[in-house]
């Protein structure tokens, strides 16, 4: 990848995380790439270890924590044994804004639960639009 692509490329990855967060995200516009998949995985694993010891956890409980996040995200995205590429990199960019907001919310007081709550919501509308269709 050229250096000259990862403004445009972090730019797409906020706009889709924006939009699902939002619940205006289209998992199917989701490019069907094994490339896409790693970067959204890379970005969720930097994201869960980033918000995980921000919170003082342990490095390895912050690192089993993001695993099972990553597992749970490929299981889900996961029909008739193959993996729905789609799926699987929506609900990584999503992920990764969860993440982010996680980590502002440590600072703001009050917000935490909020985000939570929203992002939940968030990834069952997520989901709940894929199984609709060739989901999980």
């Amino acid at each position: 990848m050229q250096l000259a692509a990862i403004p445009g490329l972090m730019a797409t990855v906020a706009w889709h995380c924006w939009r699902f967060l939002s619940f205006r995200g289209d998992w199917r516009r989701m490019p069907d790439s094994m490339g896409v998949v790693g970067i959204a995985m890379a970005g969720t694993l930097l994201g869960g270890l980033a918000e995980q010891l921000v919170r003082g956890r342990p490095w390895a409980l912050a690192m089993a924590t993001t695993l099972v996040w990553l597992g749970l995200i490929l299981a889900v995205s996961r029909k008739d044994g193959r993996l729905n590429r789609r799926l699987a990199g929506a609900l990584g960019v999503l992920s990764m804004g969860i993440q982010a907001l996680l980590v502002l919310s440590i600072w703001i007081p009050g917000v935490e639960w909020p985000v939570a709550i929203w992002s939940g919501v968030a990834v069952m509308h997520l989901l709940s639009k894929a199984s609709g269709g060739a989901g999980a």
